[in-house]
């Protein structure tokens, strides 16, 4: 845990302290069983309203955070306990009881399906980053490529297989994987022949690499 976390739950904790510190000074300790589970209850909310911003991811996409849904149930369990302590002749432990675990029940369901979504979404951001870095390795690598090609016929050939992988589809799928593994191990092996200026080599890797690079394509544009 950082500094600056620890500093910032030692401030939010001074909340709990002053109303401890007011409660009891203007209450007593003698309560009904109601009160004491409002209390405990309202201690939980502002606990869980401090840690859940440490147990969600750092990079949050959803728009709503953990901390804004744990401060929603603070103020729910604040607004309750009020209500509570004004009719506390009226309503019984059990209705108490019931509310309480209501309230929870919900705050949880809410909390954890926000916290699932924001995985899920991120997760798809990362395999979209990663997809994308590939059409960028491979185009760049194929720019570079075509530089260093000295015959014009070749070079030309470099030059449209670049346009035909910079246009390809970004989108991945498992069923191309093995292609696009190919297609990087036959791109370095062009580098190499470009190096070595084998013209033939060259015309060879160039070929094989429209062939999959086309296939690739095809199969992530016709796929369902």
């Amino acid at each position: 845990m950082t500094k600056k976390k620890l500093i910032t739950i030692l401030l939010e904790s001074i909340f709990l302290i002053a109303f401890n510190v007011l409660f009891f000074m203007n209450t007593g300790f003698e309560h009904s069983t109601g009160t004491w589970i409002c209390y405990g209850f309202l201690h939980f909310s502002y606990l869980m309203m401090i840690f859940t911003p440490f147990i969600e991811s750092k990079e949050y996409i959803s728009k709503t955070t953990s901390y804004t849904i744990s401060s929603l149930y603070f103020v729910c369990e604040i607004v309750f306990a009020l209500i509570y302590l004004i009719f506390n002749r009226i309503a019984g432990t059990k209705f108490v009881i019931s509310v309480q675990v209501i309230l929870t029940a919900i705050y949880f369901i809410v909390l954890f399906t926000n916290l699932i979504t924001n995985e899920t979404t991120k997760n798809k951001e990362n395999q979209h980053n990663i997809e994308n870095d590939f059409i960028k390795i491979i185009s760049a690598k194929a720019k570079y490529i075509e530089s260093i090609i000295s015959s014009s016929k070749e070079k030309n050939r470099m030059n449209n297989l670049y346009y035909t992988i910079h246009s390809s589809p970004i989108k991945s799928s498992n069923d191309v994987i093995l292609y696009e593994e190919k297609i990087v191990d036959l791109l370095n092996a062009l580098e190499n022949a470009a190096e070595q200026n084998d013209e033939t080599m060259i015309s060879e890797k160039i070929t094989e690499i429209e062939r999959l690079i086309n296939k690739r394509n095809f199969i992530l544009k016709t796929k369902k």
